[in-house]
C-alpha cells in the first residue's frame, strides 16, 4: 500500500485551467465534488478525500486515484508515493505545471488580445506575452 503525499507548496489557483492542463496530459476524466474519497490500486478506500480525482481506472494499471484538494489558496495535489514515480516517467507534477501555466499564459495573451512569444534554453522555456 502507498501512502499519499500532499504537496502544500504547489497550488493551481483555477479549476477550469487545473483541468483543461489535466487533458492536456491526457488525463481528461475527472471527477469533480465536496470531498470526494481516494481509492488505492486494490480499489481499498483511502482516508484522504479531495474536490477533483482522477480515478485510477484512467491512470495506469497499478496507480492509486489521483486527487487535488481545494484549499483556501487553491487546489493542491494529494498523490501516492507509487504515482509519484510512475506518472510520466515520475515527472507528473512537473509536467502538469507547466502544463498549466501554458494555459494561464494562453488565457493572458487572448485577454490582452496579444501574441506569445516562446524562448527555450536547455530545459527552461521562457514565455512571454506581446500586446
Amino acid at each position: 500500500m502507498s501512502a499519499y503525499r500532499k504537496f502544500r507548496d504547489i497550488q493551481f489557483r483555477d479549476l477550469g485551467l487545473l483541468k483543461a492542463a489535466l487533458a492536456d496530459l491526457g488525463y481528461a476524466i475527472v471527477e469533480e465534488g465536496d470531498h470526494l474519497p481516494l481509492y488505492g490500486y486494490q480499489g481499498d478506500l483511502r482516508p484522504e478525500r479531495a474536490a477533483l480525482v482522477v480515478r485510477r481506472q484512467h491512470l495506469t494499471r497499478a496507480s492509486n486515484d489521483l486527487g487535488f484538494q481545494r484549499t483556501d489558496q487553491g487546489y493542491v495535489p494529494v498523490i501516492s508515493e507509487y504515482d509519484l514515480g510512475a506518472l510520466l516517467d515520475g515527472k507528473f507534477l512537473a509536467r502538469l505545471r507547466t502544463a498549466y501555466n501554458l494555459r494561464v499564459v494562453e488565457r493572458v495573451t487572448r485577454r490582452l488580445h496579444g501574441t506569445r512569444v516562446a524562448q527555450t534554453e536547455g530545459n527552461v522555456i521562457r514565455v512571454r506575452v506581446r500586446y
